[in-house]
């Protein structure tokens, strides 16, 4: 074993210096966006810089190819009548009380792109795990779509006992974590269903980015910085009640590289995000936010359930640790934002621009202003 870790470490270092020392002369050519580049592993992420990550997903387009390109930022290079949608199923899986439910998601980006592998957007939408749908998130994600990603909204479980669209504070502490529970589960089984069908759908795995608003932020949030330890601390014996975390963990293999929330943010634990998990992040809360706090209250403002922190004081974790994030705050109340999907849209495609780019951020914006704009060392 650590003659295979020496290995790697050698092999990845190599690789390093080949591409990033020397002069001009030993500076590889960009791949064209499109055009795929399978010679080495794609080390370029790693957000701990004293842990030496290797990633085995093959490259297909480098960050530069999406960073330089005149797609995926503001411009949107396709019409609507250039887009074309897909739906499927995804999973299969049982609700809160037993019954099987088929999940199902809508696919959409342009019918005829060259470009090959792009970058794939998965919503998630609101609803505080008790109704909504995945239309919710197809208006985002056809913004998105038009700029040249492509993106996919889901359907996952939803209801817990007691609580219903008129009294989401009907339930209890268990039926809240195993509601958020059920919905990462599915959300698991998206990413590896979506990146089993890369080529067919002509997207990248190594290149997902996660969005969610409101409940789906919750649920995004919990996917990346939550593991069963963490769930079986807040609930013991949810694992054995519902089954592992991640469905499948041996299905086919992805990598997040940032999360897109709105309409409020929400997890149980900020301690939860550490060196080597943060993820870069844009947010979108309003300060007097009356359904996800956005500093620190209770779940879904439910005086009788778990805490809960919001975008504030993750978003400080965040600054502390050094990872790029951009902090989209409302003085005012409410949990309903005035911003439009083309200008939040817009918002994430400029800072995927930059996180590809090298050019790493932390921003907050006031409204549509922007008050503060640090660039990490």
């Amino acid at each position: 074993m650590l003659r295979k870790i020496y290995f790697w470490s050698a092999f990845t270092t190599l690789v390093w210096l080949c591409t990033n020392c020397g002069g001009p002369s030993m500076v590889r050519p960009l791949p064209e966006p499109g055009g795929e580049d399978t010679t080495g592993i794609d080390t370029s992420v790693v957000t701990d810089p004293d842990t030496l990550i290797v990633d085995t997903l093959p490259i297909v387009n480098r960050d530069s190819a999406f960073a330089f390109s005149n797609r995926f930022g503001t411009i949107n290079i396709f019409t609507e009548a250039d887009l074309v949608k897909k739906s499927g199923v995804y999973y299969k899986a049982n609700d809160f009380i037993g019954r099987p439910v088929t999940l199902d998601y809508s696919f959409i980006s342009a019918a005829k792109d060259t470009m090959q592998h792009r970058p794939f957007v998965l919503m998630v939408h609101e609803g505080a795990f008790l109704f909504g749908t995945l239309d919710n998130e197809m208006g985002k994600a056809t913004w998105l779509a038009r700029k040249g990603y492509a993106a996919a909204s889901i359907n996952y479980r939803l209801g817990f006992n007691g609580g219903s669209e008129q009294n989401a504070c009907g339930g209890n502490n268990r039926e809240v974590v195993q509601a958020v529970y059920r919905a990462v589960q599915d959300t698991y089984a998206a990413l590896h269903y979506f990146a089993g069908k890369a080529d067919e759908l002509n997207i990248d795995p190594a290149q997902m980015i996660l969005a969610g608003s409101s409940a789906g932020a919750i649920t995004i949030s919990a996917l990346l910085y939550m593991r069963e330890a963490d769930f079986e601390a807040l609930l013991p014996g949810i694992v054995k009640t519902l089954g592992p975390l991640d469905p499948n963990p041996k299905g086919a293999p992805y990598r997040v590289r940032a999360l897109l929330s709105y309409m409020g943010y929400g997890i149980f634990k900020s301690s939860y995000i550490n060196a080597a998990n943060a993820k870069p992040t844009v947010f979108f809360q309003r300060t007097g936010d009356n359904v996800l706090p956005y500093q620190k209250g209770t779940f879904l403002s439910c005086p009788f359930y778990l805490s809960s922190e919001g975008a504030k004081p993750v978003s400080d974790q965040l600054r502390r640790l050094k990872v790029a994030f951009e902090l989209n705050y409302q003085p005012e109340k409410g949990h309903h934002l005035s911003y439009t999907e083309e200008y939040v849209t817009n918002r994430y495609a400029q800072f995927m621009k930059r996180l590809w780019a090298g050019n790493r951020h932390q921003v907050v914006n006031e409204n549509f202003k922007t008050v503060e704009d640090i660039e990490i060392k």
